[in-house]
């Protein structure tokens, strides 16, 4: 009896100490949406690319006129590093987020509306 509680014991403590730590900071309550993260990663450039040109051709869609943010400098802004990995998911979920947006009021302010999830640590993933 005593080693399998000496076997639990030493299990949890190798459980506990492998893998990242999660996050523990609480999201901002600055009105943005967040997506959540599916765990899937990708790179700088393909989230980028992928979140400017949906926007953009929803823009079009709604016959918006205006300007876009540019890559890779739209997601180092709101990072503040460069060539991290982005989750998939939380890509994807901003994609749904322009999709919803019906006025070119509404598309205009929803690029900086929907924040997707960034993975720390992962500089310099996913440069060229």
């Amino acid at each position: 009896m005593r080693e399998l509680r000496v076997a639990l014991i030493f299990s949890m403590l190798l459980a506990a100490c492998g893998g990242e730590d999660p996050d523990l900071t609480p999201l901002p309550d600055d009105g943005r949406f967040r997506p959540p993260a599916s765990g899937e990663r990708t790179t700088e450039a393909l989230a980028c690319n992928t979140l400017l040109d949906a926007h953009s051709k929803r823009m079009g869609t709604l016959g918006c006129f205006g300007t876009s943010r540019t890559c890779p400098g739209f997601l180092r802004a709101e990072f503040g590093a460069e060539c991290l990995e982005y989750d998939k998911g939380s890509v994807d979920g901003c994609l749904e987020f322009y999709a919803a947006q019906t006025t070119c009021d509404e598309i205009k302010v929803a690029l900086e509306g929907c924040v997707i999830t960034a993975y720390t640590g992962t500089t310099p993933a996913g440069c060229p």
